[in-house]
């Protein structure tokens, strides 16, 4: 398939980071790509580094934004490709030919895939990698996720879904793979290649946004998933009577089926908040 892919970095204050990002960019050997750099004002270098980036970088700006989100959104408005992909300063992708063997792993059904990551934390010396399941359910989201550096998403989900919660910090992400994949029910699947290499020492690998992470997931499921609203206040390993009965549900095709008809009623009563930069 010839696709265009849509690859885009937020930044701020971050130049050392970015400049291994570029480098990861503009090594890939499949080129029918654009690289998007959404830059929040930064301080540092980082300008100079985007300007002395040559054809690599499609678009950017460098403006104060509203946080992450908002800096992603910007770029899914900019964004013309037929897939996006999100590569933060600091992180990179695996090997030069990550994009090439995306494109070619691609089924014209796919709305979004995903693969492993390489976890790496260079102040401390670390690196692991995070194989994420082949089969998602949806016990698997109540307290992980799939990081969007391994994400490869259909650009149009965006428009006919939502943009990204402005409003939350860490989790809009885990808040829109969650509502596409069982609100929506968009083809997702995985593909078995190690895509991208994540840097721990951001926003959501530090330990002390644990709690806003909570919060935010836990209102998440408030809104869009109340049947599961005590479970996931528990988190005791679904050690309850209802978190026992999802995962007997996830076994069934049948009562999957049940599942998803009960959430399109439920969310016909609850309005869709969009997203919307202002």
């Amino acid at each position: 398939m010839n696709l265009k892919i849509s690859i885009i970095t937020i930044n701020y204050n971050n130049a050392s980071g970015l400049k291994k990002t570029i480098e990861s960019i503009s090594s890939q050997t499949y080129k029918e790509f654009e690289f998007i750099v959404i830059d929040g004002g930064s301080t540092d270098e980082s300008k100079d580094i985007i300007l002395k980036s040559g054809d690599t970088i499609s678009y950017w700006v460098s403006e104060k934004d509203k946080g992450v989100y908002h800096a992603m959104n910007k770029g899914i408005k900019a964004a013309t490709g037929d897939y996006v992909l999100f590569i933060n300063s600091g992180d990179y992708l695996h090997d030069e030919k990550v994009i090439q063997n995306l494109v070619n792993n691609l089924l014209e059904t796919d709305e979004i895939v995903y693969g492993n990551v390489l976890l790496r934390n260079e102040i401390k010396n670390w690196e692991a990698i995070q194989e994420h399941p082949s089969k998602l359910n949806f016990s698997y989201f109540f307290n992980r996720t799939i990081c969007h550096q391994v994400c490869l998403f259909k650009r149009s989900l965006f428009d006919t879904i939502f943009l990204f919660n402005e409003s939350y910090k860490i989790s809009s992400d885990w808040e829109f793979l969650i509502y596409a994949i069982y609100i929506e029910k968009v083809n997702c699947r995985k593909i078995e290649l190690l895509l991208s290499v994540y840097d721990t020492t951001g926003i959501s690998g530090n330990p002390s946004f644990k709690q806003i992470a909570a919060r935010e997931r836990k209102e998440t499921i408030e809104k869009f998933f109340p049947l599961f609203e005590d479970d996931y206040k528990l988190l005791s390993k679904y050690s309850s009577n209802r978190s026992k009965q999802l995962l007997l549900i996830e076994k069934s095709v049948f009562f999957r089926k049940i599942v998803s008809v009960f959430f399109k009623v439920i969310m016909l009563f609850i309005p869709k908040d969009k997203t919307e930069c202002k």
